[in-house]
Parts: structure tokens; C-alpha cells; sequence
């Protein structure tokens, strides 16, 4: 009840407060982006129920003639700083007056998701999502699916008055620092397309820590690297390291090109890692990325010397395309055959 009291006041202080920040946006999104200036979508809610959840909108129409497909794609700088502020958000406070949303809990996702969380996942339900929660303040899209799931159980299991403010006090801190967010080639958090595949590796982001390994590889010739690795792009490229049980790495795996329709393959297979085995995960790790990213298809470059992972990545859905590139890399000429894999429609 004094949570509800709480929602009740917040959000009903809210509307009227922010008001004419709302109408102000309203009419910037009319004329930057057209309409309609709202955006609704069903999400669950309490116990799956499904309710309509209102926000701004921050996206051009879906327009493939004009290349508009994903959504990194229809997103302008302008809606851009509309969810780094979290402005867009603010048509959300009805729902929370509505009953549908509380100020804190678990984030309303999609529908879509529904069937694929495993039963300790689905537990984010027995509360009333929110419009920030323990999620949001702790690493936002940075976090993982699975470290996000995580904290919003932890929620549900421990949630309480104080934690609530405690949360609406860092949310606030962290909207005006504009932290933890996307950087500006990538503006959406991933998709979840279900638990990654279950191969032993740990993942890890490729950040400080891995650098001089990374570095290491990539100018040792004990290393097998396979794929694109010329003129990447930093904003739009992410790479993930890969360690067995015994926390030893296996190797380096990246996309670029994120953001697009098409992505871009490669990987580092370390040394005493060149097997069927190890290309094996770390292509099926990259196909699950590929999905969450939203992409369409994903390009490999390969060289038509190792047959066996010739085989390997047909078999995983890698198709040759008819025109292979020859390989300026090597001073044998060597042909790299092109492969694309469909992850999307």
C-alpha cells in the first residue's frame, strides 16, 4: 500500500510538473520526426498480464527505400538524446497512475520474450514493472541479459520502500551524468533472443584488461585469425574474449558493422586453440550476437586451406557466396572464400 501511495504521488507530481516539458516535446517530435508523436506497445506486466505502455516516440517510420530497416537506422541524434535523457519515457507516468507501472521495478519488456526466459527469469513478473529499476542504476546496457535478469529478481526478492527512493536517487544522478549508455553509432540496447548457446567459455567484453592480449594475438603468427580485420570501425564494433573452465583463453570474437542490416565476422583463434571445436563456439557465439543486434546476415572470410573449417561453417549455416576475394594477407596469394549466414529475416 505505501508503495502504491508512493507511485500514486510521484507520478501524479510528475505530470503536473512536467507538463510543459511534455507539450515542448510533443511538438519538437511532430516536427522532427512526424507522426505520431506517441508511441505505444502491448508489454507485460504484473503476473504477464498484458497492458499498453505509452511513451515518446524517438524513431523515423520504417522505410526501406530510403535504407531505413533497423533501428539504428531510423534513429536520428535527436532521438538519440531523447533516451540518453530518458525524456521519452515520461508518457509512462500514465501508466503508473493507471495502475499498470510502478516508479521502480523490473523494466516492461517485449512481448516476445515471454517464452524465453526460464522459469527463474520469469520471476521478474510478480512485481509491477517500473520505469527505472535496480537494472537501470547498476550498469544499464551495459549489463548482459542474463546480469540484468539477475538484479531484477534480486528486486523482487528484497524490494522495499527505501530501496525504491534509494533507486530514484540514483536514477536521477545517473540521467543528468548520462552514464552507462550506448555509445552514439549504436543507439538501442540488444535484443534477447534466449539463454547464449551452452559451449563451457565465459564471456567477457574486450576492455582494458584484455588489450595487450588482444595486441598480443594479433602480431603473433602462433595465433589463427580468420575473417575481416582491416578499416573497422570502433563505434560500431564489439568484440568478446572467450575462456575455457580453467579461465585460460580460447580466443577473440568480434562483429562489426553493428547497427546495419549486415554484419562482419572476425576471429582470433589463440595459440593451442586451432581446432573445429573452438571456431565451432565462437561462431555460434557470434550468430547469437548477431541476433540480438538485430542484423540480417553475417559475413565470414575464410581461407580455402583449412578445410575442415570449410566444414565447419557450412554446417553451421555459412553459405559460399560466388565470388571469392583473393587474399592480399599472405605472400602466398592464398584465396579467402566470402561466406554469409542468414540470422534474421
Amino acid at each position: 500500500m505505501t508503495k502504491r501511495a508512493i507511485d500514486i504521488l510521484g507520478a501524479s507530481l510528475g505530470l503536473i510538473v512536467l507538463a510543459p516539458v511534455m507539450i515542448v516535446l510533443a511538438i519538437l517530435i511532430r516536427v522532427k520526426l512526424g507522426a505520431p508523436v506517441l508511441f505505444t506497445q502491448l508489454r507485460p506486466g504484473k503476473d504477464g498480464e498484458l497492458f499498453t505502455m505509452w511513451k515518446f516516440r524517438s524513431m523515423l517510420e520504417e522505410d526501406p527505400a530510403k535504407g531505413l530497416l533497423t533501428d539504428d537506422q531510423r534513429m536520428t541524434s535527436f532521438g538519440r538524446r531523447l533516451r540518453a535523457t530518458s525524456l521519452d519515457e515520461l508518457p509512462t507516468l500514465i501508466n503508473v497512475l493507471k495502475g499498470d507501472m510502478s516508479l521502480v521495478g523490473p523494466r516492461p519488456l517485449n512481448v516476445e520474450y515471454l517464452p524465453l526466459y526460464s522459469p527463474e527469469q520469469a520471476r521478474r513478473h510478480n512485481v509491477r514493472p517500473g520505469i527505472t529499476g535496480l537494472a537501470q542504476v547498476t550498469g544499464r546496457n551495459a549489463l548482459s541479459w542474463e546480469a540484468r535478469f539477475d538484479l531484477d529478481v534480486h528486486y523482487v526478492d528484497h524490494h522495499n520502500v527505501w530501496l525504491d527512493l534509494k533507486i530514484l536517487a540514483q536514477t536521477v544522478t545517473r540521467v543528468f551524468a548520462k552514464t552507462d549508455v550506448e555509445g552514439e553509432q549504436i543507439s538501442t540496447m540488444t535484443m534477447f533472443v534466449g539463454e547464449p548457446p551452452c559451449d563451457g567459455l565465459t564471456e567477457a567484453p574486450l576492455d582494458d584488461r584484455w588489450q595487450d592480449l588482444w595486441a598480443s594475438w594479433q602480431r603473433s603468427p602462433a595465433a589463427q585469425k580468420i575473417g575481416d580485420f582491416d578499416g573497422l570501425d570502433a563505434r560500431t564494433t564489439r568484440h568478446w574474449v572467450y575462456l575455457d573452465d580453467r579461465a585460460i583463453p580460447v580466443g577473440i570474437a568480434g562483429l562489426s558493422g553493428l547497427g546495419g542490416p549486415q554484419l562482419h565476422a572476425s576471429i582470433v583463434l589463440g595459440p593451442h586453440h586451432h581446432t573445429t571445436m573452438a571456431l565451432e563456439a565462437l561462431l555460434n557465439r557470434l550468430l547469437y550476437h548477431g541476433k540480438s543486434y538485430d542484423a540480417h546476415r553475417i559475413f565470414l572470410r575464410l581461407s580455402d586451406t583449412s578445410r575442415e573449417f570449410f566444414e565447419i561453417v557450412q554446417l553451421l549455416g555459412f553459405v559460399p557466396l560466388d565470388q571469392p576475394h583473393q587474399g592480399t594477407d599472405t605472400d602466398e596469394g592464398e584465396v579467402l572464400v566470402a561466406f554469409a549466414a542468414q540470422t534474421g529475416t
